[in-house]
Formats: structure tokens, sequence, C-alpha cells
């Protein structure tokens, strides 16, 4: 496993997938409420200027690098790695790997329908999947005691993987909340749900590596699409800061 990198000061582990995978299977046993996030440029920037939220993500078992731009950041200033890790590839890889060894895994959060479809979806792919249970929460502050109940809810489910998908950087803090509560491994996989079950096309291969991903997902949530590409500017000028800092002025990086 690659050594944890720095990108606008959020803690990165440079992974390939088959890496990536080694590491939360090595986090199933130990029950204990782990959590993994998957950062793209919009939750680079949101943590840049929240520390909470920059703490929460450097916190995590690992952060893998979503998106292309962070990998391709995370390359630029000299890390070297395979390729991103995908939220939905590393879902379906675990997924694959728990119907191979007969551990439960549980869905929590997007919308009902979603999670019917998902769960349909899943059982298609893996025939011996485990899903001990799905939850879609209710899309507002939760009171103390849903919240209990919802922690129950998945416990007495006794899956060995949550994956966890209400957004970024909501799924981040519920999960750093959730550590030591919920009794499986934790994974903020995002729109893994949607692009699983369609809902959200993917864009081609060659778009993906192209750097035009966004341009795909325009007309499927155009303003959403446009408020995370108007980050990438003080992104791309924050990243030639850094490498001037680390490549060109020799100073490294504190861990």
């Amino acid at each position: 496993m690659a050594k944890r990198a720095d990108l606008h000061g959020v803690k990165f582990v440079p992974a390939s997938i088959e890496e990536a995978l080694r590491k939360v299977i090595d986090y199933i046993p130990k029950k204990n409420g782990d959590y993994f996030c998957f950062s793209n440029i919009h939750l680079v920037m949101e943590c840049y200027k929240n520390e909470e939220l920059k703490k929460i993500v450097n916190n995590s078992t690992a952060n893998f690098p979503d998106g292309m731009g962070t990998a391709g950041a995370l390359k630029m200033l000299g890390n070297t790695f395979k390729e991103r890790v995908r939220g939905t590839d590393l879902m379906l890889e675990l997924c694959s790997y728990a119907a191979e060894h007969n551990l439960k895994i549980f869905l929590y959060g997007n919308t009902v329908n979603t999670l019917i479809t998902l769960e349909e979806k899943l059982k298609g792919l893996f025939p011996e999947i485990d899903i001990a249970g799905t939850l879609s929460p209710p899309f507002r502050t939760l009171t103390e005691e849903e919240d209990e109940r919802i922690v129950n809810t998945i416990n007495q489910a006794s899956p060995d993987i949550l994956f966890v998908s209400l957004g970024a950087p909501k799924q981040e803090r519920w999960m750093a909340e959730h550590i030591g509560r919920i009794q499986a491994v934790q994974l903020g996989v995002g729109a893994a749900f949607d692009f699983i079950t369609r809902k959200m096309k993917q864009a081609p291969l060659w778009m993906q590596k192209a750097y035009l991903e966004w341009l795909y997902r325009l007309p499927q949530q155009p303003k959403k699409t446009i408020s995370r590409m108007a980050l990438v500017p003080e992104f791309l000028l924050l990243l030639s800061k850094q490498y001037i800092r680390n490549k060109i002025l020799g100073f490294k990086e504190k861990y």
C-alpha cells in the first residue's frame, strides 16, 4: 500500500484498485466502523475551506483519489500509482468479494426507489450476495432518536460492509460520527448507487481519461456540474503553488 500523499492539505492514499480492495478487506473483521473516503476536486476544495471537514477526511482509514482531477494532480506532484479508485468500482469489487466469502452488505442512503433497483441489480450481478438490509434516511438532519434507531437497525442486520450514499460532504461527516457505533466497515461511495442502477449514466472511458467526464455529466446534472466546475480554477492555482513549493523549492510535506 502506497504511503499517504498530500493535496492542498488533504491526505490521500494513491493506490491501485487492487491495493484499495486489500486495504478494505483487512478492516472488515474489526467491526469498528472504520471508514473510507473517495475524494474528487469538489471534496478537496470543501476540505481546503473547512478545517473540521479536512480533519474528518484525513482521519479516515484511507482516502482514495476518486476523480481524474485529484488523481492527475497527485501524479503531477510526483506520486506514482496505476489509476484512480472510483467509489463505484471499489463497491462492485467488494460486492463480488462479499458474495464469494459469505459476507453481508448493507445499503444506506439515496431514495427508496433507487435502493430497490440497486438491490435487484446487485443480485443480478452477484447471485450469491447477501444484502442484509437497505435504508433510505430522511433528507434532513436526524433527531437523536432517529439516529439511534438507524444505528440499531444497521447493527441488528449484522453487516460486514456498509455502503453509504448520502453525497459529499454529508456522508463523510456521518461516517466519522458513527465510527465505533456502526459494527461494520464503512465506505462513502457517493453517486455509486446511481451509477450502478444507471439512474445516472457514466461517461465513456475515453472521456474519463481525457478529463471530459464533466461534459458528459452536464446534461444530466447541469446545476451541480457547473457549480463544481467553478471550483477548478482555484484548485489549479493551488496545485501550481504546491508544485512550485514541493518540486522546485524542495519543500517536503509533513505527515
